[in-house]
């Protein structure tokens, strides 16, 4: 499976009409720790930011402080100015004007976070599996030993129950 990314100049025109980029393209972009950051920020703004509320915001989760010390600060803002807002620039991810200090979503940004799956989201899904899994199993084998009320259900039928329960959040968690 590959990306579609479209590479956009300064003026902030594609240069070359949907050229196919391949994964590794991608997952270069996404291999560090502030592009993604980045990326993650720009995806909740629907107004362009400046490049140093982004600076601060990184500085400020690096140093585990809130404002972050002025030496973390300055290393994050001159390190996205110099390399990783240029190069999410380049691939459309962003739309950065160096002039005005302000970065915008690219065309590009939601292809490349289709790549990355949201930790909260996945860790919900997967609780909500195991909590399903684990109760179904003890009510399954409360049927088997006889505990009243639960056994008046055959032991298959609460299994059949749970396991379509699971089958179900998942399709949802596929199609929604």
């Amino acid at each position: 499976m590959s990306a579609e990314l479209s590479p956009v100049s300064e003026n902030g025109r594609s240069d070359v009409p949907n050229p196919t980029a391949k994964e590794d393209v991608v997952f270069d972009l996404l291999k560090n720790d502030r592009r993604r950051m980045v990326m993650s920020l720009l995806a909740e703004e629907a107004e362009p930011v400046t490049i140093g509320d982004i600076a601060g915001t990184i500085a400020a989760d690096e140093a585990d402080e809130t404002p972050a010390p002025e030496k973390v600060y300055k290393s994050v803002y001159v390190s996205l100015q110099q390399t990783h807002l240029p190069k999410l620039a380049e691939n459309g991810v962003i739309e950065y004007n160096r002039s005005t200090g302000t970065i915008a979503p690219g065309p590009n940004l939601e292809k490349v976070l289709l790549y990355v799956e949201p930790s909260s989201v996945r860790d919900i899904w997967q609780s909500e599996e195991l909590i399903i899994g684990f109760v179904g199993l003890t009510v399954t084998l409360a049927a088997v030993i006889g505990i009243p009320l639960v056994s008046v259900v055959a032991a298959e039928v609460w299994a059949v129950v749970f396991f379509t329960a699971i089958i179900c959040l998942n399709f949802y968690r596929l199609f929604a």
